[in-house]
């Protein structure tokens, strides 16, 4: 008798089976995994001002026949500064008096300015819309695409906040931008790229030096003038504190104090310095507080300074807001054209060049704008990192002579008044609208 055997399943048919199924599956996670994870070259693929990548590149692949190529730059205070040659004493400013336009591509808008030759008073980036922009120097009429001689590298400034925000600058200058592309710009087309973000608490706008218990001109710790009942370390200080909270509460301004404690003893020079903590916290703008004294006490006034490669204006504003505002002298013994200003004098350094400010606080706050870190072996060994940094904007203001008993006498009457409005005219000058109105 012959039994009935079910048929066997071919293994070999399941296999058939199970074969495209597992390929189907490998390619459903290939795709979700590209979905989620763009390849390298969507991510490289640059867009600017909510553009898409193609849009982006016809905005960005032009060609112009006119250019003028530049070969170095800095920021100095919010300045941002070209240059046609490497930035030294010797060199001559050819851009100075021409024409710099900001054109927005976003936008199609154009920003002009003067180019002048102080280093505060080139490209001013404090009021500059977000936005992408093409840089254009106007020579004998004739409008020039910027370019420089080499790729920059990644570079970020941010300017003082204003309103809770700051704004980031990036220049980019690179004619291989559009290379995932598969394009080449023919040079190195400056952009300037500038958004607006919120402020970092790590950083400050001012930083203000209130002179007392230094180390620069002796080792032992120095007070400061004591004359007519005041002594200058304890009054600066406290000035000091005053000018801090009136500039972080009236006009939203990031405020630092070079030292933490009125008798805290320190020195302008050293990465450990009173200067240094301005650099290291990419301060825009260094305040110098100091009193004047003389043998004769008939010598008076106030005495605002700036440096030789700096502008007038901001020290002038101050000034001239503490003479018309709460009718405060100004001083007759000043370098320069106006009372009450001084530029100061240029001292000979160490490599016989007549170029360095007399100032050391004003020269060694200045970064390369100023030739910090250059002057003196001591400066070069001690400054070292100073040397190449942007530089904050500086200013020293002597509140009148401790020696002289009018002005004494003022000062302990009206130090509120006299700070205040310093800040006001500080604000003013850097473009520092007041928050509360």
């Amino acid at each position: 008798m012959e039994f009935y055997e079910p048929r066997q399943k071919s293994k070999f048919k399941d296999w058939k089976f199970l074969i495209p199924m597992f390929a189907i599956i490998l390619i459903v996670i290939y795709l979700v995994i590209g979905f989620l994870l763009p390849s390298k070259d969507k991510i490289n693929k640059i867009t600017v001002c909510g553009l898409d990548n193609e849009e982006t590149v016809k905005k960005l692949s032009k060609n112009y026949n006119n250019i003028l190529i530049v070969k170095d730059y800095f920021y100095y205070g919010e300045s941002l500064n070209l240059y046609e040659d490497t930035y030294e004493s010797e060199m001559k400013d050819t851009l100075s008096g021409k024409t710099v336009e900001l054109k927005n591509i976003c936008n199609n808008k154009t920003i002009s300015m003067t180019i002048e030759n102080k280093v505060d008073q080139k490209i001013i980036l404090d009021d500059i819309e977000p936005g992408f922009y093409e840089v254009y120097i106007v020579e004998n009429l004739v409008k020039k695409r910027v370019v420089f001689d080499k790729p920059l590298k990644e570079n970020t400034f941010t300017t003082a906040q204003r309103n809770g925000k700051v704004n980031r600058i990036s220049l980019i200058a690179d004619k291989d931008l559009l290379k995932d592309d598969q394009k080449s710009l023919d040079y190195n087309y400056l952009f300037l790229q500038v958004s607006s973000e919120k402020a970092s608490a790590d950083e400050v706008d001012v930083m203000i030096d209130p002179y007392g218990m230094s180390t620069d001109y002796d080792w032992m710790p120095d007070e400061g003038i004591k004359a007519n009942g005041l002594v200058e370390n304890d009054e600066l200080f406290e000035a000091a504190e005053i000018l801090k909270k009136e500039l972080e509460d009236k006009y939203g301004l990031r405020v630092g104090i070079t030292k933490e404690f009125k008798d805290e003893i320190g020195r302008a020079y050293g990465n450990d310095g009173r200067i240094a903590k301005g650099y290291k916290q990419n301060a825009k703008y260094y305040i110098f507080l100091k009193f004047s004294n003389d043998t004769n006490k008939d010598m008076h006034g106030v005495l605002v300074s700036h440096s030789h490669y700096v502008s007038n204006l901001l020290a002038r504003n101050i000034a001239y807001g503490l003479e018309k505002q709460l009718n405060m002298t100004l001083s007759a013994q000043y370098f320069g054209d106006t009372p009450g200003i001084s530029n100061g004098l240029l001292l000979k350094g160490k490599d016989g060049k007549l170029i360095y400010d007399d100032n050391l606080y004003l020269r060694e706050s200045g970064g390369r704008a100023t030739f910090a870190a250059k002057f003196s072996d001591k400066s070069e060994e001690q400054n070292a990192s100073f040397k190449d940094l942007n530089g904050m904007n500086g200013i020293e203001i002597n509140l009148g002579y401790l020696t002289n008993k009018n002005d004494a006498d003022f000062w302990k009457e009206n130090k509120e008044k006299i700070m205040k409005q310093i800040a006001l005219s500080f604000a003013e000058g850097i473009n520092a609208s007041n928050t509360n109105e």
